[in-house]
């Protein structure tokens, strides 16, 4: 067309045209056409991608006419429009949206749109031309606010119309400042005073000054009582306001800092009521309101009470009653009594009084004062002086006691205290003139111990005695300008100190109150003293807390007792001063010393020894022997290692020599240690003397690891003085006074480690084959003259029949060596015969070394026999450990009974017992029957409570069953060691014994019916003593003998006929004749368990008796029990009687249901059955948790309901069991899964 008829036009132009002409067709289906004619995007525009994009591209609208195109079109429907629905708001709203990157005009466009439906929102009627002509837009949010009266609770979403209508234009401080002051003051106007402070406090957060006039009317309003929200409130309305307004605003706050003035006051009167009149946070009045009442001056103070109106007359009320001075009073002892200031203490770095505080007029007249920042009045001009509330207070106390001319005197006592404690790190000399202004002169002390221990503090109070003992002793008043207070402070204590001295010499007496300041004035010279002595003690770098030293008595001797501690002479020296000054006892001082060189000096022995002498340290400590010695036995002697015999031989001598040897209660005494160290310091090096002396121990352990075969004969020899433990004679009593280690025993003890480990001289190297251990015994058979017999049978033992001996050697190695040894001894004692040696009784007797030598000989050749061997190489482990409990056991009587009634508890067999007897040497007094009475009373003894006697053995009963059952089998097999009559008679006592508990009785009867073929008469006698012990449980009064048992014998016709069935008619009896409800025993369990325990015997009841005793149980209201013994029978019409039990339940709780019954019921497969019963959620429940433990098959148990008739039921299980989520557990779901895996 361009090309035909339009030629004048150019292609872009007509282009123009027909694109504009589609946006402005009013269909929609043409302005999406529209978006196929333009550069939609920037990007698009500047970015083509091929050939023939490019050749598309060039027949578009150019992206910056078509945003006008789009703008034109959009805003033409935009104005056209009556309301937000009207078809062309859709027109243009698809307009804008052509233009996909939406530029900043673009998107103020489509927020225009956006704005009318929040307008619509808020109920505010505007057509949309008349939105976009607006030029105050802020109008528009105030019709909102009007229109709503909850407006100030949508901040959110007012503040989003807002920048929807580009409020304030693109200014969003302005924006967001100028709806929120809108919100404030509609909150202030509907008295929403906490929506109103949130948006004050928003404005004052972002600074909108516009907002002043808001904040200013919430802070005077006097409904709104959150005093410390008002004052920020009106500090922000004093910065923003304009000049005209700040004279009314400054009276406002000057009336609203009285009341938080006035509230202060009172919360400290009554918390509790300023707690109720107040909207604000505990704890933001707690601090804001204390901080206000306690940092304002008194002339701001007054000039608030002559400026406000009826708040005012309210305080002036109060402060001229005499309850407000008490309720002053008690807010102002609180804060004393805790040592808390009143003051301003912020900036305070002179809290420890360490340097003297001043005012800054007067800092060059010291030499490095303290000046505190808020005394400062010379650096900046921002100064203002504070006043604290006591200040306050006591002026008003003072100008009211004047008004009253004297007649309402005011308690200035506890003010001038506070005063002169919160000057003290500020100016010291004013809480010094705060003292002495105090009525009494004593109650000082209080302000003077709350003081931190200082130099300066100690001093203060010396000069405050000081001066009122001066004065009271001259008088120095009657000038004016006395002299008094410009005397050097220290001479005046010096001169005090003096005055008081002298006149005490003298007896002089005093007037009470001046003897009370003299005592002050002495205690806080003495606390001086002391302070000065700790600094000096602070300077040595030991961490001695000085403040403590001087008030802590405790702390101060414990300190002078560790600077004792030391091996610097000056520092020791400092100690001993300060002993003597504070009167600790030197002997503590020299004691400690002492300790610390023997335990953590590090000096060698000998340099301990000459600083003890040239200290002099023994000349005190041998005052008090008894204290030294317990001293030194405590603290010094577990100090000292006990191989290190030089100072072992220090420690004994300096007992000796301090005379403690009557304290000493062991059996040497100091002098017997010196003598014997003395001479083993040459010939025992590394001998562990306290192990030796050790009177608890072997001291032949301690002399082994140090025996060689160069000092073995000194030390046997030495040893003599050396006391046993024990004063029975043995082997190793033997020594010429018959009381000390003999000679015998140290070379047995040598003897033991030459065999096994070798000597440097006589055995280079240990023995490892069995010829070597024959040389060895060979080389240690030339020194057995040495020893007395026992101590060679003892010698022979520890190489023969040690676990070493059984490990290393072999038995031919072992028996060889106890042949040579028995001929050697044999030969050893002809010889003594021929010398007419007396072969008496004791260790020195041949005979009995003989006897011994000859039964190691012979139990060692009975070792190769073939029962030992059999023992020996057996598969079991625990039959393995018999043969080396045998080897080891010498044959010997005790060792082998031992042993064999293991082996009858293990449940052998008797013939390996008597195997055992017959074997071992010497043994013909033991007898199996012995050995298994022996093991049966020791089951008894663990019955009756006795743990250790079978402590490696956890079940006693498990043990007699074994050994019951051995005895079984060995009867059986035509034995006639034991008889099944022996066990009955070592038990019959324990089971008629009624002392004895019942439940293991019964347990005993049980093991021994189940295993012994018994008579009618034991019958009967098991049979009463189950009856006695059933009886003793039900009814413990109750006297049963044998002559009440009248038992019929147990035929096939009693035991099938329920109404002659023993079990039954005792059944009967005990339901019968119980009483209903008894706490002594649990009938239903009760017979429950005697029906059980008749199902491994003979008498287990056929299902017609089971019937009746199910019966029996139900008709006392026992269902459990009767549901359970029912259910375990296995027979089919009891089962039918469990399902109409069963059924006939509605409901069902743990009295009628538990865990057992649910598995008699899966196991007895009655899952079916219990389908249509209260029991089956709980059957299914138990099914799924334990049909591992119970071997049910779950599919199977599924398989069957559904073969039943039970498919949701079935589908149900299968969906648990496969762990489907529950609520996918629909009945749809269950008839699905059926088809599906069954």
């Amino acid at each position: 067309m361009q090309q035909n008829v339009y030629t004048c036009l150019k292609p872009e132009s007509c282009q123009e045209v027909f694109t504009e002409s589609l946006l402005c067709s009013g269909r929609q289906e043409t302005v999406s056409l529209a978006g196929q004619m333009m550069h939609c995007s920037a990007l698009a525009e500047d970015t083509p991608v091929s050939v023939s994009l490019r050749l598309r591209a060039a027949g578009r609208v150019a992206y910056g006419r078509s945003v006008e195109l789009v703008l034109a079109a959009a805003r033409e429907y935009f104005n056209s429009s009556a309301t937000l629905r009207d078809p062309c708001m859709n027109l243009a709203r698809s307009c804008l949206l052509l233009i996909t990157d939406c530029p900043s005009v673009v998107a103020e466009e489509l927020d225009l749109i956006s704005a009318l439906s929040r307008l619509e929102d808020f109920n505010v009627k505007v057509l949309p031309l008349q939105v976009r002509l607006r030029e105050d837009r802020l109008s528009l949010i105030r019709e909102c606010v009007s229109q709503c009266p909850s407006a100030h609770r949508q901040a959110t979403t007012l503040l989003e119309l807002a920048r929807l209508l580009r409020v304030a234009g693109d200014d969003e401080a302005t924006r967001k400042g100028q709806v929120l002051t809108l919100l404030a003051d509609q909150a202030l106007q509907c008295q929403d005073f906490k929506a109103s402070y949130s948006h004050c406090q928003e404005l004052m957060t972002t600074g909108y000054s516009g907002g002043w006039d808001v904040c200013a009317r919430l802070g005077e309003c006097e409904g709104y009582t959150d005093l410390p929200a008002r004052q920020k409130l009106m500090a922000f309305s004093l910065t923003h306001c304009p000049v005209a307004s700040i004279q009314d605003l400054l009276a406002a706050s000057s009336t609203l800092e009285t009341q938080v003035l006035y509230q202060a006051v009172n919360y400290q009167k009554d918390p509790t009521q300023s707690e109720e009149s107040s909207d604000g946070t505990p704890e933001e009045e707690d601090s804001e309101q204390s901080a206000d009442l306690l940092h304002r001056t008194t002339a701001r103070t007054m000039q608030v009470l002559t400026q406000t109106g009826e708040t005012t007359r309210a305080v002036l009320s109060a402060v001229t009653d005499k309850q407000w001075w008490r309720d002053s009073l008690n807010y102002l002892r609180p804060l004393q009594g805790h040592g808390m200031s009143t003051g301003d203490a912020s900036a305070n770095h002179n809290a420890d009084l360490e340097r003297q505080a001043c005012h800054p007029f007067y800092e060059s007249l010291f030499e490095n004062p303290y000046v505190h920042p808020s005394e400062d009045v010379y650096s900046s001009y921002d100064y203002t002086p504070c006043e604290d509330f006591a200040e306050v207070l006591l002026r008003t106390g003072k100008l009211a006691e004047t008004r009253s001319e004297g007649q309402n005197l005011f308690p200035a006592t506890e003010v001038l205290l506070q005063l002169a404690s919160d000057a003290f790190p500020r100016d010291m000399t004013l809480a010094l003139a705060y003292l002495l202004a105090l009525p009494q002169v004593l109650d000082a002390n209080s302000c003077f111990e709350k003081q931190p221990a200082s130099a300066l503090s100690l001093q203060l109070a010396s000069y405050y005695y000081s001066l009122q003992i001066y004065s009271r002793l001259a008088s120095c008043f009657t000038n004016a300008k006395h002299p008094l207070y410009r005397v050097d402070p220290k001479e005046l204590i010096r001169l005090v100190t003096r005055h008081v001295g002298e006149k005490q010499d003298d007896n002089a007496n005093w007037p009470a109150e001046v003897d009370a300041l003299i005592g002050q004035l002495r205690a806080y010279s003495e606390r001086l003293a002391d302070f000065t002595q700790a600094q000096v003690l602070q300077g040595l770098g030991r961490g001695v807390d000085t403040q403590r030293f001087s008030s802590d008595a405790q702390y101060k001797k414990e300190t002078i007792l560790g600077l004792a501690e030391t091996l610097d002479e000056s520092v020791y020296h400092i100690s001993i001063s300060l002993a003597q000054r504070y009167s600790v006892p030197l002997w503590e001082v020299y004691m400690t010393h002492l300790e610390f060189l023997f335990t953590d000096s590090g000096l060698p022995t000998n340099e301990i020894e000459s600083r003890c002498e040239s200290l002099g340290l023994l000349a005190t400590l041998k005052n008090d022997p008894e204290e030294f010695y317990a001293h030194m036995l405590k603290y010094v002697y577990p100090a000292i290692a006990g191989s290190d015999l030089s100072r072992l031989l220090l420690y004994y001598s300096l007992l000796e020599s301090c005379d403690c040897t009557k304290y000493v209660t062991t059996a040497m005494k100091p002098d017997t240690h010196v003598k014997l160290l003395k001479k083993l310091k040459a010939v025992a090096r590394g001998l562990d003397y306290r192990k030796l002396t050790d009177e608890s121990s072997d001291p032949l352990c301690a002399l082994g690891p140090v025996l060689t075969s160069q000092n073995v004969l000194s030390i046997s020899k030495l040893l003599g003085r050396l006391p046993l433990r024990s004063a029975a004679p043995s082997s190793s009593t033997l020594a010429s006074g018959g009381g000390g280690l003999g000679p015998s025993a140290v070379h047995g003890a040598w003897l033991r480690k030459l065999f096994w480990h070798g000597d440097v001289q006589l055995l280079r190297k240990p023995p490892q084959t069995d010829g070597e251990f024959l040389h060895a015994y060979d080389t240690c058979a030339k020194y057995l003259d040495r020893l007395v017999p026992a101590d060679t049978v003892a010698f022979l033992d520890f190489i023969t029949f040690s676990a070493q001996a059984a490990n290393q050697l072999s038995v031919e190695t072992r028996c060889e060596i106890s042949r040579r040894a028995l001929k050697s001894l044999q030969t050893a004692t002809e010889k003594n015969r021929k010398k007419g040696g007396d072969d008496g009784e004791g260790p020195a007797s041949f005979e009995p070394a003989l006897s011994h030598l000859s039964q190691s000989v012979a139990h060692l050749e009975t070792l190769t026999l073939d029962f030992p061997l059999s023992l020996k190489n057996s598969d079991e482990e625990l039959v393995r450990s018999y043969s080396r409990l045998y080897d080891l056991s010498r044959s010997e009587g005790p060792k082998v009974h031992q042993l064999a009634v293991t082996m009858a508890m293990d449940g052998q067999p008797l013939g390996r017992i008597e195997q055992l007897l017959q074997v071992a040497v010497g043994t013909s007094e033991l007898s199996v029957k012995g050995v298994m009475r022996d093991a049966v009373e020791q089951i008894i003894l663990a019955f009756s409570g006795d743990e250790e006697v079978l402590k490696d053995y956890p079940d006693p009963l498990k043990v007699l069953e074994g050994i019951v059952a051995a005895v079984h089998i060995h009867v059986e097999n035509g034995g006639g060691l034991v008889s099944s009559d022996n066990v009955l008679a070592w038990l019959r006592p324990f089971c008629g014994d009624d002392s004895r508990p019942v439940r293991p009785r019964i347990e005993v009867l049980k093991v021994l019916e189940h295993s012994f073929s018994l008579s009618e008469e034991d019958i009967r006698l098991l049979v009463f003593f189950r009856s006695q012990a059933v009886l003793k449980a039900g009814w413990p009064d109750r006297e049963l003998e044998i002559k009440d048992i009248a038992w019929p014998p147990v035929t096939g016709d009693n035991m099938t006929d329920p109404e002659r069935n023993p079990w039954v008619s005792l059944t009967s009896s005990l339901l019968t004749h119980s009483s209903p409800g008894s706490k002594v025993i649990n009938l239903g369990d009760e017979v429950l368990a005697m029906c059980r325990s008749l199902y491994p015997t003979k008498h287990t009841l056929p299902p017609q008796c089971v019937s009746r005793v199910s019966t029996l149980l139900l008709d006392q209201a026992l269902l459990l029990p009767a549901l359970k013994l029912m259910a375990e029978s296995g027979d089919e019409q009891l089962l039918s009687l469990v399902l109409d039990q069963l059924k006939a339940v509605s409901q069902v709780d743990d009295s009628k249901c538990d865990s057992e019954l649910l598995s008699l019921l899966l196991t007895a497969g009655l899952l079916i059955g219990c389908v249509e019963t209260a029991y089956y959620p709980r059957l299914v429940s138990h099914l799924l948790t334990n049909h591992q433990e119970g071997g049910w098959d779950v599919e199977a148990s599924a398989r069957e309901l559904s073969q039943a008739g039970h498919s949701a039921q079935a589908g149900s299980l299968l969906l648990a069991y496969r762990g489907t989520h529950p609520g996918q557990l629909t009945f749809s779901s269950a008839l699905s899964v059926i088809r599906q895996w069954l």
